[in-house]
């Protein structure tokens, strides 16, 4: 299945986001949902997940559903992460999980790229903690071009 191996693609060309021990739980059409263990050394001062982790953990999520929503043209595509924002909500304990969407429509996003070459949306994540408290939500704002010769 072609998010099968859109997840495999990420996982083997994201050395940082193995590094933290992230993994890509979940793939769909414009969704994605990805988790990061517990571990100390995630941690920040007050013994809970870094902002750092926690934002390399949404930024994940936003490009698995960005790739998941252009599954049929990605292979053709340079995505580039354009801006973030991230608003915390409270400390996250233990570990975390990150849900992704794209929230526009992404038949009219596919039309803009086809006619334009290129396309740019925003892409939203909710961060929860072990304990299925909101601790984060951010937003990545995706560019995508057709691949340079």
């Amino acid at each position: 299945m072609v998010y099968e191996r859109i997840k495999q693609q990420m996982m083997d060309t994201l050395p940082f986001v193995r590094l933290l021990g992230i993994r890509i739980d979940e793939i769909g059409n414009g969704t994605a949902k990805v988790s990061m263990p517990e571990d100390p050394k995630l941690n920040n001062h007050l013994g809970t997940q870094h902002a750092g982790a926690l934002f390399t953990l949404a930024e994940t999520a936003s490009g698995a559903a960005m790739a998941g929503g252009f599954a049929d043209l990605i292979v053709g595509l340079r995505p580039v992460a354009k801006e973030s924002r991230i608003q915390y909500q409270k400390v996250a304990k233990g570990a975390t999980r990150a849900e992704g969407r794209v929230p526009g429509d992404l038949a009219a996003l596919k039309a803009e790229l086809k006619s334009a070459g290129k396309v740019a949306f925003p892409v939203e994540v909710d961060i929860f903690d072990a304990a299925g408290t909101l601790a984060a939500q951010v937003q990545v704002d995706w560019y995508l071009s057709e691949k340079r010769a």
